[in-house]
């Protein structure tokens, strides 16, 4: 089986060839918009970097899947305007997903968000669930889902649309990482009343569900994806907290006196109700419809992977 990867330089995608490369029956070809950077990252890894997509290369190389994941997630650093994210999970995603529709590949694995459906939920969210992005981020990914379900399909391809809720593992980069610094400056964690739960998902899991997806056909569509148990903030502080060897510092100050300090650091200009509202709203991803179709369970469960994780970030 032959696979082409976009954005396989990325976080994900290099979890992801690290986890395929000795998998049996598997060749890997990788894009990346710097292809001299990615053959240096990938020099002792079995993939072979591709300069350019179309479907006429596709067929040259006997593609089988195409996996895309190149996009815009996190803004960290604030470059990036709106218009970036469409043309880039917009555009972009259309852009190799009419090469594939064009080719004679025969699966094509989107890697969208959850956060092209909502952006917070205190119940598990599904695949029925009425989809409402927020920011550009998400309606950006939606777009592309929704062009995406508007092609028709010629008989044998298969499109799977994969909404994951936050990643982490190995190279993670984002809020988690923020979290843990926090943590082991030893400053308490402040909304211990606050009582939350979100879902995660670790590459480990990623990886194992995107393999499945690759040997086995099931039927196309979308799939949310996330780890088995949903934690809450307080949780997480505590994982984090085990994993430095302490004993977590968790204060539950009184939620009557934290909302108007929040909104008043928010007048200021400060991002405190942001800061709040990150740490103590919910997002839970229901899977339901991902394990009827894996019949299996996944290799780790929550607290082993973001153990794993943070285990990593000291590496």
């Amino acid at each position: 089986m032959k696979i082409f990867i976009t954005g396989v330089s990325g976080f994900v995608g290099s979890g992801l060839v690290v986890h395929l490369q000795y998998a049996t029956g598997i060749s890997l070809y990788g894009h990346s918009r710097n292809p001299e950077g990615t053959k240096l990252k990938f020099k002792d890894c079995k993939i072979e970097i591709i300069p350019h997509y179309s479907a006429a290369v596709f067929d040259d190389l006997d593609i089988d899947c195409v996996i895309h994941l190149a996009g815009i997630a996190h803004d960290l650093s604030n470059k990036y305007e709106p218009h970036d994210y469409y043309a880039v999970n917009f555009e972009g995603t259309r852009s190799v997903f009419e090469a594939f529709i064009k080719s004679d590949a025969k699966k094509f694995i989107f890697l969208s968000s959850i956060k092209a459906c909502v952006d917070s939920s205190d119940e598990p969210v599904d695949e029925e669930t009425p989809a409402n992005p927020v920011s550009d981020y998400g309606k950006s990914k939606r777009l592309a889902e929704a062009f995406m379900e508007q092609q028709a399909l010629s008989e044998g391809k298969n499109v799977y649309i994969f909404r994951p809720c936050m990643i982490h593992g190995k190279g993670n980069k984002g809020n988690l990482n923020a979290l843990y610094r926090y943590v082991k400056s030893g400053w308490p964690y402040l909304f211990g009343a606050y009582s939350n739960h979100r879902s995660f998902l670790s590459d480990d899991n990623l990886n194992f569900i995107v393999q499945e997806f690759l040997e086995n056909k099931f039927p196309s569509g979308v799939y949310h994806l996330a780890d088995d148990q949903p934690l809450s903030t307080n949780e997480l502080i505590a994982v984090i907290s085990s994993s430095l060897n302490r004993k977590p510092r968790i204060w539950n100050i009184p939620v009557s006196l934290i909302d108007p300090l929040s909104k008043l650091g928010s007048f200021f200009r400060l991002p405190a109700e942001r800061l709040k509202q990150k740490l103590t709203e919910s997002m839970m991803v229901s899977t339901v419809k991902l394990k009827s179709v894996l019949r299996k369970p996944l290799p780790v469960d929550s607290k082993t992977g973001l153990l794993n994780t943070l285990g990593s970030f000291n590496e």
